[in-house]
């Protein structure tokens, strides 16, 4: 069991699995910004309460004025969550601070009731009480980020509530005030179950509506609009590491961009119906999920068009993966719905981000992907069932970057100029 939630995803939800967890921990920290000031506020009642026995030396001293630091950095923590996220990607750590401060605040009031229990007289012990009721009936909804964190706070703080109860029972209730504690602290627990587990079922369905948001509907395969988020967070990422890598730039780690297209495909749904074609594409999207490493991304673009995103790839990667989707998708055979087979072959284009390894940073990928897109046209127009490729060529960079960051660039000046050159 996870200690942020002690609800599992269903199998098909387990890809999820990060996201909803980093969800919940941001939730947490987001829903408390308001009780840990509440908190302090408790903390000025509880000074007025005990005034005369915390100014005395002794232990409740030293619990109140390490309660009250306590207090101090769960206000700092919380408020400065959203900070800890680049240093913390991992949901857990953030998670596990939380969970310590909080069982930290827990367990140092829990202390200053017990410690305070000879100099509260039943007025002040039941005054204190209600408001310690009060406080984690709050922290019951505003922590349902994980049951986890909320036991860990709220157990020791009433749990010697009902200890303080049994060692010196109110007047005229005996033991039935710790009785009605533990109770009422049973119920909290569940209560906060039951919003943890609202809150949880909300995050999952909707990663699901995001998931089919972002997945074409015949393949199962990612859509252009998840390559626009993924290569949001990717490209940063990969720009980072390029730049801080001194090594030679052939090993340096590269995205391929590799489209593919099925070469008169439109035939397949004239002559055969568009039964045959849905399963032609359904065939091509398994192929090519089996021809690419398992971390890498095979994304339908639309129609007949496929793309492949090979993570972390060397330089000379590009054309060496093009060549192996173009053998393999020429000698497969497809089998249609009523037991034909065909043939289909393809032609490819493709191109590398980052594009220049002396400017790395002079081209976005989308203009990266346009250059794929241009060779992909240029295959075709020479007659389809072939590949081509547009890498940097042998003449000045900066001329090179100039040049393909123009809306129309000039692909022939640029190739006849060494600025590019066909893969």
């Amino acid at each position: 069991m996870n200690w942020i939630t002690p609800f599992t995803l269903a199998p098909g939800d387990r890809l999820h699995t990060r996201i909803v967890h980093t969800a919940l921990v941001r939730d947490l920290y987001r829903r408390n910004r308001v009780p840990v000031l509440i908190h302090l506020a408790f903390l000025g009642f509880l000074y007025l309460v005990l005034r005369e026995q915390l100014a005395a030396p002794g232990w409740l001293r030293w619990l109140g004025s390490a309660l009250a630091l306590a207090a101090l950095g769960r206000v700092v923590l919380v408020f400065r969550g959203a900070q800890l996220e680049p240093a913390m990607r991992r949901p857990n750590p953030r998670f596990a601070l939380f969970t310590g401060a909080a069982a930290g605040f827990g367990l140092l009031l829990g202390g200053v009731v017990l410690a305070a229990l000879p100099h509260l007289y039943p007025g002040r012990f039941l005054l204190l009480t209600l408001c310690l009721v009060g406080l984690y009936s709050l922290a019951c909804i505003t922590m349902a980020g994980s049951p986890s964190s909320y036991g860990a706070t709220m157990i020791p703080a009433l749990g010697s509530l009902a200890l303080a109860g049994f060692l010196r029972p109110p007047p005229g209730m005996g033991y039935l005030f710790s009785v009605a504690m533990l109770g009422y602290m049973c119920a909290l627990m569940a209560t906060a179950f039951q919003v943890h587990h609202s809150l949880f079922d909300t995050l999952v369905l909707t990663q699901r509506l995001e998931d089919l948001a972002l997945r074409d509907p015949l393949t199962g395969l990612r859509n252009r609009r998840y390559l626009q988020e993924f290569m949001q967070e990717e490209t940063p990422r990969v720009l980072r590491r390029w730049l801080a890598d001194a090594g030679e730039a052939l090993n340096r780690r590269s995205i391929s961009l590799i489209l593919v297209d099925l070469d008169l495909f439109k035939r397949v749904n004239d002559e055969h119906g568009h039964a045959a074609g849905d399963a032609v594409l359904l065939q091509v999207a398994r192929l090519l999920k089996e021809i690419v490493r398992k971390p890498d991304l095979v994304l339908r673009w639309g129609g007949e068009e496929f793309l492949i995103l090979a993570l972390d790839s060397d330089r000379v990667a590009p054309p060496l993966i093009a060549v192996r989707v173009h053998e393999q998708m020429a000698g497969h055979t497809f089998v249609l719905p009523g037991g034909q087979t065909l043939r289909q072959t393809c032609s490819v284009g493709y191109a590398i981000f980052p594009f220049h390894p002396e400017r790395p940073e002079g081209l976005g990928w989308e203009q990266v992907f346009r250059l794929a897109d241009e060779s992909l046209y240029g295959a075709k127009d020479k007659g389809r069932n072939r590949l081509q490729g547009i890498l940097p060529g042998p003449g000045d960079p900066d001329a090179a970057i100039a040049a393909l960051q123009a809306p129309d660039p000039d692909f022939p000046k640029a190739l006849a100029a060494g600025l590019i050159q066909i893969g």
